[in-house]
C-alpha cells in the first residue's frame, strides 16, 4: 500500500509487510520470499526499522534473529489506522 502510493522503495515495503502481518514474526529470509527481494537487501532495511522503533528485534537461539511489529509503538498504531484509511479510498 505505502510503497504503491509513495513510490517504489525496500523499506517501505518491508514496513507494509509488517504493517499487513502485525502479530507475526519473521526471519530476514522469510522476509525476503514474501516481498520477492534479496535476503540482502532486507538485511540492510532491518536495522532502519528497529532502530526507529517501528519493529522488534527478537532473538531465537544464539544466531538466529526475528522480527515483528511493534504494535507497542504509538506511531506504529497511527500508520496502521493510516494503512487502513487508505484501503477504503478508491484511486481516481
Amino acid at each position: 500500500m505505502f510503497n504503491e502510493l509513495f513510490g517504489p522503495s525496500i523499506y517501505l515495503l518491508v514496513l507494509d509487510f509488517f504493517l499487513e502481518n502485525p502479530e507475526e514474526m519473521f526471519n530476514v529470509r522469510e522476509i525476503a520470499r514474501r516481498v520477492k527481494k534479496n535476503p540482502g537487501s532486507i538485511s540492510r532495511v532491518m536495522p532502519l526499522l528497529v532502530e526507529r522503533g517501528l519493529v522488534k528485534q527478537v532473538k531465537i537461539g544464539k544466531a538466529v534473529r526475528a522480527y515483528r511489529l511493534n504494535v507497542e509503538s504509538e506511531l506504529v498504531q497511527v500508520l496502521i489506522e493510516f494503512q487502513r484509511r487508505l484501503k477504503g479510498i478508491q484511486p481516481s
